[in-house]
Protein backbone atom coordinates (compact mmCIF):
# COMPACT_ATOMS: atom_id res chain seq x y z
CA UNK A 1 0.00 0.00 0.00
CA UNK A 2 1.07 3.61 -0.28
CA UNK A 3 1.64 5.18 3.11
CA UNK A 4 3.97 7.92 1.95
CA UNK A 5 6.11 8.77 -1.02
CA UNK A 6 8.98 6.67 0.32
CA UNK A 7 6.85 3.53 0.50
CA UNK A 8 6.04 1.39 -2.54
CA UNK A 9 2.61 0.05 -3.35
CA UNK A 10 2.76 -3.55 -2.18
CA UNK A 11 -0.66 -5.00 -2.87
CA UNK A 12 -4.35 -4.60 -2.21
CA UNK A 13 -6.39 -7.83 -2.04
CA UNK A 14 -8.81 -7.89 -4.93
CA UNK A 15 -12.12 -9.60 -4.37
CA UNK A 16 -12.19 -12.10 -7.20
CA UNK A 17 -14.38 -12.02 -10.27
CA UNK A 18 -17.15 -13.64 -8.23
CA UNK A 19 -17.76 -10.27 -6.61
CA UNK A 20 -16.97 -8.22 -9.67
CA UNK A 21 -19.44 -10.25 -11.70
CA UNK A 22 -22.07 -8.13 -10.08
CA UNK A 23 -21.00 -5.46 -12.52
CA UNK A 24 -19.21 -7.51 -15.21
CA UNK A 25 -15.56 -8.44 -15.59
CA UNK A 26 -14.87 -8.01 -19.27
CA UNK A 27 -13.12 -4.63 -19.03
CA UNK A 28 -10.87 -5.25 -16.03
CA UNK A 29 -7.56 -5.51 -17.91
CA UNK A 30 -6.33 -2.28 -16.39
CA UNK A 31 -7.56 -3.14 -12.93
CA UNK A 32 -5.81 -6.48 -12.90
CA UNK A 33 -2.35 -5.27 -13.84
CA UNK A 34 0.30 -6.45 -11.42
CA UNK A 35 0.88 -3.46 -9.10
CA UNK A 36 4.41 -4.63 -8.26
CA UNK A 37 5.37 -3.97 -11.88
CA UNK A 38 4.11 -0.38 -11.74
CA UNK A 39 5.44 2.80 -10.23
CA UNK A 40 3.55 4.57 -7.46
CA UNK A 41 2.06 7.03 -9.95
CA UNK A 42 0.96 4.33 -12.39
CA UNK A 43 -1.25 2.10 -10.23
CA UNK A 44 -4.77 2.19 -11.61
CA UNK A 45 -7.00 3.86 -9.00
CA UNK A 46 -9.78 1.44 -9.92
CA UNK A 47 -7.65 -1.38 -8.53
CA UNK A 48 -7.18 0.56 -5.31
CA UNK A 49 -10.90 1.41 -5.00
CA UNK A 50 -11.82 -2.26 -5.29
CA UNK A 51 -9.29 -3.20 -2.63
CA UNK A 52 -10.39 -0.46 -0.24
CA UNK A 53 -14.03 -1.52 -0.38
CA UNK A 54 -13.47 -5.28 -0.27
CA UNK A 55 -10.86 -5.27 2.48
CA UNK A 56 -12.96 -2.81 4.49
CA UNK A 57 -15.94 -5.16 4.30
CA UNK A 58 -13.86 -8.12 5.49
CA UNK A 59 -12.21 -6.20 8.30
CA UNK A 60 -15.46 -4.59 9.47
CA UNK A 61 -17.11 -8.02 9.69
CA UNK A 62 -14.08 -9.37 11.54
CA UNK A 63 -14.06 -6.55 14.09
CA UNK A 64 -17.80 -6.46 14.58
CA UNK A 65 -18.82 -10.08 14.83
CA UNK A 66 -16.64 -12.83 13.44
CA UNK A 67 -13.00 -12.28 14.33
CA UNK A 68 -10.83 -13.79 17.05
CA UNK A 69 -10.82 -12.96 20.74
CA UNK A 70 -8.21 -10.22 20.37
CA UNK A 71 -10.69 -7.92 18.66
CA UNK A 72 -14.04 -9.72 18.40
CA UNK A 73 -15.36 -9.11 21.91
CA UNK A 74 -18.23 -6.65 21.40
CA UNK A 75 -20.97 -9.25 20.63
CA UNK A 76 -20.51 -10.77 24.09
CA UNK A 77 -20.23 -7.39 25.78
CA UNK A 78 -23.51 -6.32 24.17
CA UNK A 79 -25.16 -9.65 25.01
CA UNK A 80 -25.88 -10.67 21.43
CA UNK A 81 -23.87 -13.85 21.96
CA UNK A 82 -21.90 -15.62 24.68
CA UNK A 83 -19.10 -18.15 24.46
CA UNK A 84 -18.52 -21.44 26.18
CA UNK A 85 -15.91 -24.24 25.99
CA UNK A 86 -12.90 -21.93 25.44
CA UNK A 87 -12.13 -18.24 25.91
CA UNK A 88 -15.36 -17.32 27.67
CA UNK A 89 -13.50 -15.58 30.50
CA UNK A 90 -11.95 -13.24 27.93
CA UNK A 91 -15.17 -12.47 26.09
CA UNK A 92 -18.08 -12.99 28.52
CA UNK A 93 -16.27 -11.81 31.64
CA UNK A 94 -14.32 -9.02 29.93
CA UNK A 95 -10.70 -10.06 30.46
CA UNK A 96 -10.00 -8.27 27.16
CA UNK A 97 -6.60 -8.51 25.49
CA UNK A 98 -4.49 -5.82 23.87
CA UNK A 99 -5.39 -4.93 20.29
CA UNK A 100 -3.43 -2.87 17.74
CA UNK A 101 -4.87 -0.69 14.99
CA UNK A 102 -1.58 -0.88 13.04
CA UNK A 103 -2.07 1.55 10.15
CA UNK A 104 1.03 0.17 8.46
CA UNK A 105 -0.21 -3.44 8.32
CA UNK A 106 -0.45 -5.06 4.89
CA UNK A 107 -3.79 -4.57 3.16
CA UNK A 108 -4.93 -2.05 5.73
CA UNK A 109 -7.93 -0.39 4.05
CA UNK A 110 -7.42 2.97 5.73
CA UNK A 111 -3.94 3.36 4.32
CA UNK A 112 -5.15 2.37 0.88
CA UNK A 113 -8.01 4.86 1.08
CA UNK A 114 -5.42 7.54 1.79
CA UNK A 115 -3.48 6.47 -1.28
CA UNK A 116 -6.68 6.44 -3.36
CA UNK A 117 -7.17 10.12 -2.60
CA UNK A 118 -3.64 10.81 -3.88
CA UNK A 119 -4.22 8.80 -7.06
CA UNK A 120 -7.52 10.62 -7.73
CA UNK A 121 -5.64 13.73 -8.85
CA UNK A 122 -5.65 14.13 -12.60
CA UNK A 123 -8.05 11.24 -13.20
CA UNK A 124 -11.13 12.00 -15.30
CA UNK A 125 -13.19 10.80 -12.35
CA UNK A 126 -11.04 12.59 -9.81
CA UNK A 127 -13.94 14.13 -7.85
CA UNK A 128 -15.69 10.77 -7.53
CA UNK A 129 -12.50 9.06 -6.37
CA UNK A 130 -11.71 11.89 -3.99
CA UNK A 131 -15.18 11.68 -2.49
CA UNK A 132 -15.15 7.91 -2.07
CA UNK A 133 -11.64 8.00 -0.61
CA UNK A 134 -12.69 10.59 1.96
CA UNK A 135 -15.76 8.57 2.92
CA UNK A 136 -13.72 5.42 3.52
CA UNK A 137 -11.00 7.24 5.44
CA UNK A 138 -13.64 8.90 7.61
CA UNK A 139 -15.33 5.56 8.24
CA UNK A 140 -12.08 4.10 9.54
CA UNK A 141 -10.77 7.08 11.47
CA UNK A 142 -14.19 7.51 13.09
CA UNK A 143 -14.35 3.83 14.01
CA UNK A 144 -10.83 3.66 15.38
CA UNK A 145 -11.08 6.75 17.55
CA UNK A 146 -14.41 5.48 18.87
CA UNK A 147 -12.79 2.16 19.77
CA UNK A 148 -9.43 3.25 21.23
CA UNK A 149 -9.69 6.98 21.99
CA UNK A 150 -6.81 9.18 20.85
CA UNK A 151 -5.21 7.89 17.63
CA UNK A 152 -2.71 9.06 15.00
CA UNK A 153 -4.65 11.29 12.58
CA UNK A 154 -2.85 14.41 11.39
CA UNK A 155 0.44 12.49 11.06
CA UNK A 156 -1.04 9.12 10.11
CA UNK A 157 -0.46 7.30 6.81
CA UNK A 158 2.96 8.84 6.14
CA UNK A 159 4.88 5.58 5.99
CA UNK A 160 8.63 5.86 6.44
CA UNK A 161 8.33 9.64 6.57
CA UNK A 162 7.00 9.32 10.11
CA UNK A 163 7.14 5.97 11.87
CA UNK A 164 6.14 7.47 15.23
CA UNK A 165 3.11 9.68 14.57
CA UNK A 166 1.62 11.79 17.33
CA UNK A 167 -1.73 10.62 18.74
CA UNK A 168 -4.22 13.40 18.06
CA UNK A 169 -6.73 14.26 20.74
CA UNK A 170 -10.06 12.60 20.12
CA UNK A 171 -11.87 15.91 19.86
CA UNK A 172 -9.62 16.90 16.96
CA UNK A 173 -10.06 13.55 15.22
CA UNK A 174 -13.84 13.88 15.33
CA UNK A 175 -13.67 17.47 14.12
CA UNK A 176 -11.51 16.34 11.20
CA UNK A 177 -13.77 13.41 10.34
CA UNK A 178 -16.90 15.56 10.31
CA UNK A 179 -15.19 18.14 8.09
CA UNK A 180 -13.88 15.43 5.76
CA UNK A 181 -17.33 13.91 5.30
CA UNK A 182 -18.73 17.32 4.39
CA UNK A 183 -15.95 17.68 1.82
CA UNK A 184 -16.77 14.20 0.50
CA UNK A 185 -20.40 15.15 -0.07
CA UNK A 186 -19.32 18.35 -1.84
CA UNK A 187 -16.84 16.55 -4.09
CA UNK A 188 -19.37 13.89 -4.99
CA UNK A 189 -22.10 16.45 -5.68
CA UNK A 190 -19.76 18.15 -8.16
CA UNK A 191 -18.50 14.95 -9.76
CA UNK A 192 -21.16 14.23 -12.35
CA UNK A 193 -21.69 10.70 -13.74
CA UNK A 194 -18.68 8.38 -13.55
CA UNK A 195 -16.98 8.40 -16.96
CA UNK A 196 -14.70 5.37 -16.77
CA UNK A 197 -16.37 1.93 -17.04
CA UNK A 198 -13.43 0.51 -15.15
CA UNK A 199 -14.11 2.79 -12.17
CA UNK A 200 -17.81 1.92 -12.11
CA UNK A 201 -17.06 -1.80 -12.17
CA UNK A 202 -14.37 -1.44 -9.54
CA UNK A 203 -16.92 0.19 -7.21
CA UNK A 204 -18.18 -3.01 -5.60
CA UNK A 205 -20.48 -1.10 -3.28
CA UNK A 206 -22.58 1.10 -5.56
CA UNK A 207 -21.28 0.63 -9.14
CA UNK A 208 -20.46 4.32 -9.48
CA UNK A 209 -23.82 5.58 -8.21
CA UNK A 210 -23.01 9.12 -7.03
CA UNK A 211 -26.24 9.59 -5.07
CA UNK A 212 -25.73 6.45 -3.02
CA UNK A 213 -22.18 7.47 -2.15
CA UNK A 214 -23.49 10.87 -1.02
CA UNK A 215 -26.09 9.10 1.11
CA UNK A 216 -23.29 7.02 2.60
CA UNK A 217 -21.19 10.11 3.38
CA UNK A 218 -24.03 12.09 4.94
CA UNK A 219 -25.43 9.17 6.91
CA UNK A 220 -21.98 8.51 8.34
CA UNK A 221 -21.71 12.19 9.26
CA UNK A 222 -24.99 12.00 11.20
CA UNK A 223 -23.65 8.94 13.03
CA UNK A 224 -20.60 10.80 14.27
CA UNK A 225 -22.48 14.00 15.07
CA UNK A 226 -24.87 12.04 17.27
CA UNK A 227 -21.95 10.22 18.87
CA UNK A 228 -20.91 13.64 20.14
CA UNK A 229 -24.28 14.34 21.79
CA UNK A 230 -22.69 14.74 25.23
CA UNK A 231 -19.84 16.91 23.91
CA UNK A 232 -21.66 19.70 22.09
CA UNK A 233 -20.13 22.53 24.11
CA UNK A 234 -16.57 21.30 23.68
CA UNK A 235 -17.09 20.63 19.97
CA UNK A 236 -18.42 24.13 19.45
CA UNK A 237 -15.14 25.43 20.87
CA UNK A 238 -13.26 23.70 18.02
CA UNK A 239 -15.63 24.95 15.34
CA UNK A 240 -18.25 22.19 15.14
CA UNK A 241 -21.79 23.09 16.20
CA UNK A 242 -23.07 19.53 16.52
CA UNK A 243 -26.80 20.20 16.76
CA UNK A 244 -26.79 22.96 14.15
CA UNK A 245 -24.91 20.78 11.66
CA UNK A 246 -27.28 17.89 12.33
CA UNK A 247 -30.35 20.08 11.87
CA UNK A 248 -28.96 21.68 8.70
CA UNK A 249 -28.41 18.30 7.08
CA UNK A 250 -31.80 16.85 7.95
CA UNK A 251 -33.56 20.02 6.78
CA UNK A 252 -31.97 19.94 3.31
CA UNK A 253 -32.24 16.44 1.80
CA UNK A 254 -31.39 17.74 -1.68
CA UNK A 255 -27.99 18.95 -0.51
CA UNK A 256 -27.54 16.19 2.08
CA UNK A 257 -29.29 13.03 0.84
CA UNK A 258 -29.54 10.25 3.43
CA UNK A 259 -30.13 6.52 3.38
CA UNK A 260 -33.85 5.84 3.70
CA UNK A 261 -34.33 2.19 2.70
CA UNK A 262 -32.39 -1.05 2.91
CA UNK A 263 -31.49 -0.87 -0.79
CA UNK A 264 -29.29 2.12 0.12
CA UNK A 265 -27.30 0.20 2.76
CA UNK A 266 -23.53 0.50 2.64
CA UNK A 267 -22.95 -3.24 3.03
CA UNK A 268 -21.08 -5.75 0.89
CA UNK A 269 -21.85 -9.44 0.47
CA UNK A 270 -19.03 -11.99 0.52
CA UNK A 271 -18.54 -14.00 -2.71
CA UNK A 272 -17.46 -17.08 -0.74
CA UNK A 273 -15.14 -18.57 -3.36
CA UNK A 274 -11.87 -18.80 -1.41
CA UNK A 275 -10.19 -17.84 1.86
CA UNK A 276 -9.74 -14.20 0.84
CA UNK A 277 -13.35 -13.42 -0.07
CA UNK A 278 -15.44 -15.58 2.28
CA UNK A 279 -17.22 -14.89 5.52
CA UNK A 280 -14.85 -15.62 8.36
CA UNK A 281 -17.12 -18.06 10.24
CA UNK A 282 -17.69 -20.13 7.10
CA UNK A 283 -15.87 -23.47 6.63
CA UNK A 284 -13.30 -22.05 4.19
CA UNK A 285 -11.81 -19.90 6.96
CA UNK A 286 -13.13 -21.33 10.24
CA UNK A 287 -12.25 -24.90 9.39
CA UNK A 288 -12.88 -26.33 12.86
CA UNK A 289 -16.54 -26.63 13.73
CA UNK A 290 -15.72 -26.17 17.40
CA UNK A 291 -14.69 -22.55 16.78
CA UNK A 292 -18.12 -21.85 15.32
CA UNK A 293 -20.19 -23.81 17.83
CA UNK A 294 -18.58 -22.21 20.87
CA UNK A 295 -20.45 -19.01 19.92
CA UNK A 296 -23.91 -19.36 21.46
CA UNK A 297 -26.97 -17.16 21.58
CA UNK A 298 -27.14 -14.81 24.57
CA UNK A 299 -30.24 -15.08 26.73
CA UNK A 300 -30.73 -11.30 26.80
CA UNK A 301 -31.19 -11.10 23.05
CA UNK A 302 -33.14 -14.36 22.77
CA UNK A 303 -35.65 -13.36 25.44
CA UNK A 304 -36.11 -9.86 24.02
CA UNK A 305 -36.89 -11.30 20.58
CA UNK A 306 -39.12 -14.10 21.91
CA UNK A 307 -41.23 -11.75 23.99
CA UNK A 308 -41.96 -9.61 20.94
CA UNK A 309 -42.32 -12.51 18.48
CA UNK A 310 -39.62 -10.89 16.40
CA UNK A 311 -38.86 -12.85 13.19
CA UNK A 312 -35.17 -12.01 13.35
CA UNK A 313 -34.79 -14.59 16.14
CA UNK A 314 -35.12 -17.49 13.68
CA UNK A 315 -32.62 -15.92 11.27
CA UNK A 316 -29.90 -15.11 13.77
CA UNK A 317 -30.11 -18.26 15.92
CA UNK A 318 -30.86 -21.96 15.55
CA UNK A 319 -33.44 -23.83 17.60
CA UNK A 320 -31.84 -26.16 20.11
CA UNK A 321 -30.87 -29.56 18.73
CA UNK A 322 -32.66 -31.20 21.65
CA UNK A 323 -35.59 -29.46 23.31
CA UNK A 324 -36.27 -30.09 26.98
CA UNK A 325 -39.91 -30.71 27.94
CA UNK A 326 -41.58 -31.45 31.26
CA UNK A 327 -43.41 -34.74 30.61
CA UNK A 328 -43.81 -37.87 32.69
CA UNK A 329 -42.32 -40.62 30.52
CA UNK A 330 -41.67 -42.97 33.43
CA UNK A 331 -38.04 -42.27 34.32
CA UNK A 332 -36.79 -38.98 35.70
CA UNK A 333 -35.13 -38.21 32.35
CA UNK A 334 -35.98 -39.82 29.01
CA UNK A 335 -34.27 -39.05 25.72
CA UNK A 336 -36.58 -40.06 22.86
CA UNK A 337 -37.97 -39.01 19.51
CA UNK A 338 -41.34 -37.31 19.34
CA UNK A 339 -44.05 -38.10 16.79
CA UNK A 340 -42.36 -35.88 14.22
CA UNK A 341 -39.01 -37.61 14.66
CA UNK A 342 -37.30 -34.80 16.61
CA UNK A 343 -35.12 -35.80 19.55
CA UNK A 344 -36.44 -34.46 22.86
CA UNK A 345 -35.31 -34.61 26.45
CA UNK A 346 -38.27 -35.34 28.74
CA UNK A 347 -37.97 -34.63 32.47
CA UNK A 348 -40.58 -35.91 34.90
CA UNK A 349 -40.58 -32.81 37.10
CA UNK A 350 -39.41 -29.28 36.42
CA UNK A 351 -35.97 -28.44 37.75
CA UNK A 352 -35.04 -24.81 38.54
CA UNK A 353 -33.01 -23.25 35.75
CA UNK A 354 -34.22 -25.53 32.97
CA UNK A 355 -35.35 -23.75 29.81
CA UNK A 356 -38.00 -25.64 27.82
CA UNK A 357 -38.14 -23.32 24.80
CA UNK A 358 -36.89 -24.14 21.30
CA UNK A 359 -34.62 -21.10 21.44
CA UNK A 360 -32.38 -20.96 24.50
CA UNK A 361 -29.58 -18.51 25.21
CA UNK A 362 -26.65 -18.62 27.61
CA UNK A 363 -26.97 -16.43 30.68
CA UNK A 364 -24.53 -13.52 30.80
CA UNK A 365 -20.99 -13.94 32.18
CA UNK A 366 -21.64 -17.31 33.79
CA UNK A 367 -18.91 -18.97 35.84
CA UNK A 368 -19.42 -22.26 33.99
CA UNK A 369 -21.40 -21.70 30.76
CA UNK A 370 -20.57 -25.20 29.42
CA UNK A 371 -23.15 -26.75 31.76
CA UNK A 372 -26.02 -24.39 31.01
CA UNK A 373 -29.48 -25.94 30.71
CA UNK A 374 -28.24 -29.14 32.36
CA UNK A 375 -25.86 -30.06 29.53
CA UNK A 376 -24.82 -33.55 30.67
CA UNK A 377 -22.62 -35.90 28.64
CA UNK A 378 -24.93 -38.85 29.30
CA UNK A 379 -27.87 -36.98 27.81
CA UNK A 380 -25.84 -35.97 24.76
CA UNK A 381 -24.73 -39.55 24.12
CA UNK A 382 -28.32 -40.78 24.16
CA UNK A 383 -29.45 -37.96 21.87
CA UNK A 384 -26.71 -38.57 19.30
CA UNK A 385 -27.51 -42.28 19.29
CA UNK A 386 -31.00 -41.31 18.07
CA UNK A 387 -29.78 -38.72 15.55
CA UNK A 388 -26.17 -38.78 14.42
CA UNK A 389 -26.58 -35.33 12.80
CA UNK A 390 -26.62 -33.69 16.24
CA UNK A 391 -23.30 -31.92 16.76
CA UNK A 392 -21.21 -33.71 19.37
CA UNK A 393 -17.65 -32.46 19.56
CA UNK A 394 -15.82 -29.54 21.17
CA UNK A 395 -18.19 -26.81 22.39
CA UNK A 396 -21.26 -29.00 22.06
CA UNK A 397 -24.44 -28.13 23.93
CA UNK A 398 -27.54 -29.43 22.14
CA UNK A 399 -29.75 -27.81 24.79
CA UNK A 400 -28.68 -24.23 23.90
CA UNK A 401 -29.06 -22.33 20.62
CA UNK A 402 -26.12 -21.95 18.27
CA UNK A 403 -25.76 -19.14 15.77
CA UNK A 404 -28.01 -19.46 12.72
CA UNK A 405 -26.85 -21.49 9.75
CA UNK A 406 -26.44 -18.31 7.69
CA UNK A 407 -23.32 -17.55 9.76
CA UNK A 408 -21.76 -20.93 9.04
CA UNK A 409 -21.80 -20.39 5.27
CA UNK A 410 -18.94 -19.00 3.20
CA UNK A 411 -21.48 -16.71 1.60
CA UNK A 412 -25.10 -15.81 2.27
CA UNK A 413 -27.20 -12.95 0.85
CA UNK A 414 -27.90 -11.47 4.28
CA UNK A 415 -24.41 -11.85 5.80
CA UNK A 416 -22.34 -8.84 4.80
CA UNK A 417 -19.61 -6.47 5.79
CA UNK A 418 -21.77 -3.64 7.14
CA UNK A 419 -20.53 -0.03 7.04
CA UNK A 420 -23.83 1.71 7.83
CA UNK A 421 -27.47 0.91 7.10
CA UNK A 422 -30.72 2.77 6.51
CA UNK A 423 -32.00 1.10 9.68
CA UNK A 424 -29.29 2.81 11.72
CA UNK A 425 -29.99 6.15 10.06
CA UNK A 426 -33.67 5.96 10.97
CA UNK A 427 -32.76 5.16 14.56
CA UNK A 428 -30.35 8.11 14.57
CA UNK A 429 -33.24 10.32 13.48
CA UNK A 430 -35.51 8.75 16.10
CA UNK A 431 -33.04 9.61 18.85
CA UNK A 432 -32.50 13.11 17.48
CA UNK A 433 -36.28 13.68 17.43
CA UNK A 434 -36.51 12.34 21.00
CA UNK A 435 -33.84 14.83 22.05
CA UNK A 436 -35.63 17.71 20.32
CA UNK A 437 -32.83 18.24 17.80
CA UNK A 438 -35.21 17.82 14.87
CA UNK A 439 -38.93 17.80 14.29
CA UNK A 440 -40.80 14.65 13.40
CA UNK A 441 -42.16 11.66 15.27
CA UNK A 442 -39.61 9.49 17.08
CA UNK A 443 -42.08 6.61 16.78
CA UNK A 444 -42.29 6.98 13.00
CA UNK A 445 -38.50 6.89 12.71
CA UNK A 446 -38.36 3.98 15.17
CA UNK A 447 -40.76 1.91 13.09
CA UNK A 448 -38.91 2.85 9.90
CA UNK A 449 -35.67 1.68 11.49
CA UNK A 450 -37.17 -1.68 12.40
CA UNK A 451 -38.72 -2.07 8.94
CA UNK A 452 -35.39 -1.34 7.25
CA UNK A 453 -33.70 -3.92 9.48
CA UNK A 454 -36.29 -6.54 8.53
CA UNK A 455 -35.68 -5.73 4.86
CA UNK A 456 -31.90 -5.94 5.37
CA UNK A 457 -32.32 -9.50 6.69
CA UNK A 458 -34.72 -10.49 3.92
CA UNK A 459 -37.85 -10.82 6.08
CA UNK A 460 -41.13 -10.13 4.30
CA UNK A 461 -44.70 -10.03 5.51
CA UNK A 462 -46.14 -13.56 5.57
CA UNK A 463 -42.81 -15.37 5.88
CA UNK A 464 -42.94 -18.36 8.21
CA UNK A 465 -40.22 -17.05 10.49
CA UNK A 466 -41.91 -16.19 13.81
CA UNK A 467 -41.36 -18.48 16.78
CA UNK A 468 -44.42 -18.88 18.98
CA UNK A 469 -43.12 -19.52 22.54
CA UNK A 470 -46.43 -21.07 23.63
CA UNK A 471 -46.86 -23.64 20.86
CA UNK A 472 -43.18 -23.87 19.80
CA UNK A 473 -44.39 -23.59 16.20
CA UNK A 474 -42.92 -21.32 13.55
CA UNK A 475 -45.71 -19.19 12.14
CA UNK A 476 -46.27 -16.51 9.53
CA UNK A 477 -44.99 -13.00 10.16
CA UNK A 478 -47.65 -10.28 10.38
CA UNK A 479 -45.67 -7.10 9.87
CA UNK A 480 -48.53 -4.70 10.60
CA UNK A 481 -49.37 -6.43 13.87
CA UNK A 482 -45.68 -6.46 14.79
CA UNK A 483 -45.23 -2.72 14.17
CA UNK A 484 -48.47 -2.01 16.04
CA UNK A 485 -47.09 -3.88 19.03
CA UNK A 486 -43.98 -1.71 18.90
CA UNK A 487 -46.21 1.36 18.89
CA UNK A 488 -48.06 0.07 21.95
CA UNK A 489 -44.75 -0.58 23.70
CA UNK A 490 -43.54 2.93 22.85
CA UNK A 491 -46.77 4.62 23.95
CA UNK A 492 -46.78 2.78 27.28
CA UNK A 493 -43.14 3.55 28.11
CA UNK A 494 -42.26 6.11 30.77
CA UNK A 495 -38.88 6.62 29.10
CA UNK A 496 -39.48 6.65 25.36
CA UNK A 497 -35.81 7.16 24.48
CA UNK A 498 -35.08 3.87 26.23
CA UNK A 499 -37.49 2.09 23.86
CA UNK A 500 -35.80 3.69 20.86
CA UNK A 501 -32.36 2.64 22.05
CA UNK A 502 -33.45 -0.91 22.94
CA UNK A 503 -34.75 -1.50 19.45
CA UNK A 504 -31.70 0.14 17.90
CA UNK A 505 -29.57 -2.27 19.95
CA UNK A 506 -31.49 -5.19 18.47
CA UNK A 507 -31.25 -3.85 14.93
CA UNK A 508 -27.50 -3.27 15.40
CA UNK A 509 -26.94 -7.03 15.73
CA UNK A 510 -23.62 -8.10 14.13
CA UNK A 511 -22.26 -4.52 14.24
CA UNK A 512 -20.49 -2.45 16.91
CA UNK A 513 -23.07 0.34 17.02
CA UNK A 514 -24.96 -1.03 20.02
CA UNK A 515 -21.76 -0.82 22.07
CA UNK A 516 -21.08 2.77 21.08
CA UNK A 517 -24.66 3.73 21.93
CA UNK A 518 -24.64 1.88 25.26
CA UNK A 519 -21.46 3.65 26.38
CA UNK A 520 -22.98 7.02 25.49
CA UNK A 521 -26.57 6.60 26.73
CA UNK A 522 -26.59 3.72 29.19
CA UNK A 523 -29.26 2.01 27.08
CA UNK A 524 -30.22 -0.75 26.99
CA UNK A 525 -29.72 -1.45 30.68
CA UNK A 526 -27.97 -4.75 30.16
CA UNK A 527 -25.40 -4.46 32.94
CA UNK A 528 -27.98 -5.83 35.36
CA UNK A 529 -27.87 -9.18 33.56
CA UNK A 530 -24.19 -9.86 34.30
CA UNK A 531 -23.66 -12.77 36.69
CA UNK A 532 -19.87 -12.83 37.14
CA UNK A 533 -18.35 -9.90 35.27
CA UNK A 534 -14.79 -8.70 35.48
CA UNK A 535 -15.96 -5.49 37.16
CA UNK A 536 -19.38 -6.04 38.66
CA UNK A 537 -22.14 -4.97 36.29
CA UNK A 538 -19.89 -2.72 34.23
CA UNK A 539 -19.23 -3.32 30.53
CA UNK A 540 -15.83 -2.38 29.03
CA UNK A 541 -15.73 0.95 27.24
CA UNK A 542 -12.62 0.88 25.05
CA UNK A 543 -10.07 -1.35 23.35
CA UNK A 544 -6.59 -1.54 24.86
CA UNK A 545 -3.68 -0.09 22.85
CA UNK A 546 -1.64 -3.02 21.58
CA UNK A 547 2.04 -3.90 21.48
CA UNK A 548 2.54 -2.22 18.10
CA UNK A 549 1.68 1.09 19.73
CA UNK A 550 3.34 0.65 23.12
CA UNK A 551 6.55 -0.93 21.77
CA UNK A 552 7.18 1.06 18.59
CA UNK A 553 5.63 4.43 19.39
CA UNK A 554 5.98 4.49 23.18
CA UNK A 555 6.22 8.24 23.88
CA UNK A 556 3.16 9.19 21.83
CA UNK A 557 1.19 6.21 23.10
CA UNK A 558 2.00 7.17 26.68
CA UNK A 559 0.80 10.72 26.03
CA UNK A 560 -2.50 9.29 24.79
CA UNK A 561 -2.78 6.99 27.82
CA UNK A 562 -2.11 9.92 30.13
CA UNK A 563 -5.23 11.61 28.75
CA UNK A 564 -7.45 8.67 29.74
CA UNK A 565 -9.33 8.75 33.05
CA UNK A 566 -7.80 7.07 34.92
CA UNK A 567 -4.53 7.18 33.00
CA UNK A 568 -4.33 3.40 32.57
CA UNK A 569 -4.24 1.48 29.29
CA UNK A 570 -7.12 -0.90 30.00
CA UNK A 571 -10.66 -1.55 28.87
CA UNK A 572 -12.22 0.45 31.70
CA UNK A 573 -10.52 3.85 31.36
CA UNK A 574 -12.59 6.66 29.88
CA UNK A 575 -11.57 8.29 26.62
CA UNK A 576 -12.42 11.97 26.14
CA UNK A 577 -15.71 11.08 24.45
CA UNK A 578 -16.93 9.39 27.64
CA UNK A 579 -15.39 11.63 30.29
Amino acid sequence: MILGKKTRFISVPLMLCAILSLFGCEDLTEINKNPDALGDDQVNPAFVLTGVISSSASRIAYLSFSGNITQRVVPEAMQYTQRDFLEYSITNQFAWLKSSFDYAGLNQPLANAGYLEQRARGNQDSLFLKGTAKVMQSLWFGLQTSVWGDIPYSEALKGTENLQPVFDKQIDVFAGVIKSLDEANTALSQAGPVKSPGISKADLLYAGDITKWRQFANSLRLRYLLRLSAKTTEMKAVGVDVTAEFQKMVADPAKYPLMTKAADDAALRFPGTNTTDSYTLGPLITTTTSSFYRIKAASTMVEFLKQRKDPRLTIWFRPVDVQTLVRDKGADVVIAKDAAGAVKRYVKTYQPGLDTALYVGLKIAMTNPDNHNNNLAAHRIEAVALNSAIYNSGATNPFVSYLGDVYRANTNPIVKGIFITASEVNFILAEAASRGWITGSPLTYLQAGISASLDHFGIANGDAKVYNPASHATVAFDKMAFLNSIEAEYDAAADKLEVVMQHKWVSSFSTMEGWFDHRRTGYPKIGQNIIDGGKGNQIPIRYIYGDSETNYNPANTKAAIDRLVPAVNDQWSKMWLLQ
